[in-house]
């Protein structure tokens, strides 16, 4: 009987029987396909039987990261639909104790904490004693490596953050209901961790319940903020109040504005995986709904995409010379990368510094400022009178802008801009990622200056 999975809006149809290696959308489908995400009490144990009966030809869905998310998954299946199935159990276990040999050190970041997270559970679940010492130790380590003192993951991925928070919660759960294995000290740490990562997610979560799309972040992906919020609720967890530091995110906020700035590393020093060259980017929301946009992450293939989703020209902010203010290459890759001095930092002024443009003898310089509750100016300096910069902003794919000359205008939005030299404005289309593989047509603003300043004013209408 044929059998279709839909992941990251790509639909395929098995008709003889599921590939459980099918690569014809990319490794990220492979890997969703083997996560069993969205069995149901109606399918699910076939699914895992014929998983099983093919485990010996898998590939990509023995990998560490899917293991992890499977195993928990298929546990919860089991439980809720109060299944005990030998055969399943078995080959549980197994999975478990192969994920155990193939912990992702090389890797860190969210996929060693989903290993960590996975093999905590699975330890209570089988009352493994030496699993849980070893899933627990790298739990704990991890937490405290990735969580920032702002409650941000260190990859600066707000939909990851959404994930892991998630996860986290499991967790939580799991060891509060326990009383097999001695881990109080861990849950307290659990607990606390879930405290920051809520307080940042409500920290720099917009009105309308979106979280800024920056860096690898798509729509669709994870629990919005409102349902984690709601789910630890439940659990007794509420979030600790933060103020945003350490992550490098920002927002600034009146009654009718809502700036998230980023004015921090691109991610972690030795796994920017997932980081975007957007240092000093910004997303503008404007009475609750979006105006300006990050255009978002749509692949992670590594092609012409990809490419131009993680540059500097794809983010609101300003590119020196056509070139990316760090250097992103491959899939997953960032070589020389912006190191950022924040030089002022209150509730309604931020300006800061970055030399990613060192190599071409520029440095960027940028401030916000809100000047009154319905405008916000942005100012841009640089050393070289000589390089051309462009300033970039993405529009909302559903806002048209209007040219009137030195002023452009959505229905919400005003934006104008003052220059000393010469600088000159232009719409140009570009493709919004409203999930991964939908792209819809849009438009940004560029202004190009060749001089050393530039000062923008978004004034709501």
């Amino acid at each position: 009987m044929p059998i279709t999975f839909s992941f990251l809006n790509q639909p395929v149809t098995f008709t003889d029987r599921i590939d459980w290696n099918y690569a014809a959308n990319g490794k990220l489908w492979t890997y969703c396909l083997n996560y069993f995400e969205t069995i149901t009490s109606d399918n699910g144990l076939a699914l895992i039987y014929d998983f099983i009966r093919q485990t010996p030809n898998l590939r990509d869905g023995l990998e560490p990261y899917p293991t992890s998310l499977r195993v928990l998954n298929w546990r919860t299946f089991l439980l809720d639909n109060n299944i005990n199935d030998p055969l399943v159990e078995r080959h549980l276990y197994a999975q478990t104790a192969l994920l155990r040999s193939r912990l992702e050190y090389h890797l860190g970041g969210n996929h060693l904490l989903e290993n960590a997270c996975a093999l905590t559970i699975m330890a209570v679940h089988f009352a493994e004693r030496d699993w849980f010492v070893q899933g627990s130790q790298l739990l704990q380590d991890q937490l405290i490596e990735q969580i920032l003192t702002d409650g941000g993951h260190y990859e600066r991925s707000p939909v990851y953050h959404q994930l892991l928070a998630n996860r986290l919660l499991d967790v939580y759960a799991v060891l509060h209901a326990d009383t097999w294995a001695d881990h109080l000290a861990l849950t307290d740490l659990v607990r606390q961790k879930i405290g920051l990562m809520l307080g940042w997610l409500r920290a720099v979560t917009f009105r309308n319940g979106d979280v800024p799309m920056v860096n690898d972040s798509a729509y669709g992906v994870a629990p919005d903020t409102a349902t984690i919020l709601l789910k630890a609720q439940a659990l007794g967890l509420q979030p600790t109040a933060v103020a945003l530091g350490e992550s490098g995110y920002r927002m600034l906020i009146t009654s009718r504005l809502e700036c998230f700035v980023d004015v921090g590393p691109v991610g972690p020093n030795h796994q920017p995986g997932h980081a975007h060259a957007d240092t000093f980017s910004f997303v503008l929301h404007v009475d609750g709904q979006p105006v300006i946009v990050d255009p978002g992450t749509s692949t992670y293939q590594a092609d012409e995409q990809r490419n131009w989703e993680r540059s500097t020209a794809a983010h609101n902010t300003v590119a020196i010379k056509g070139q990316n203010s760090s250097e992103v290459w491959s899939a997953f890759r960032v070589g020389r990368r912006a190191n950022v001095t924040l030089i002022s930092d209150t509730q309604g002024h931020l300006c800061a510094s970055h030399n990613g443009y060192r190599y071409l003898a520029d440095q960027h310089t940028r401030s916000f400022t809100l000047s009154d509750e319905k405008t916000l100016v942005i100012n841009d300096e640089f050393l070289s009178k000589n390089l051309i910069k462009l300033c970039s902003f993405h529009m909302n794919p559903f806002l048209h802008l209007v040219d009137e000359g030195h002023e452009l205008k959505t229905p919400s939005l005003s934006i104008h801009y003052k220059s000393e030299g010469h600088a000159s404005t232009r719409l140009v289309a570009y493709n919004f990622s409203a999930g991964f593989n939908v792209l819809l047509p849009a438009e940004k603003l560029i202004i190009d200056v060749d001089n050393t300043t530039v000062t923008t004013y978004l004034t709501v209408l």
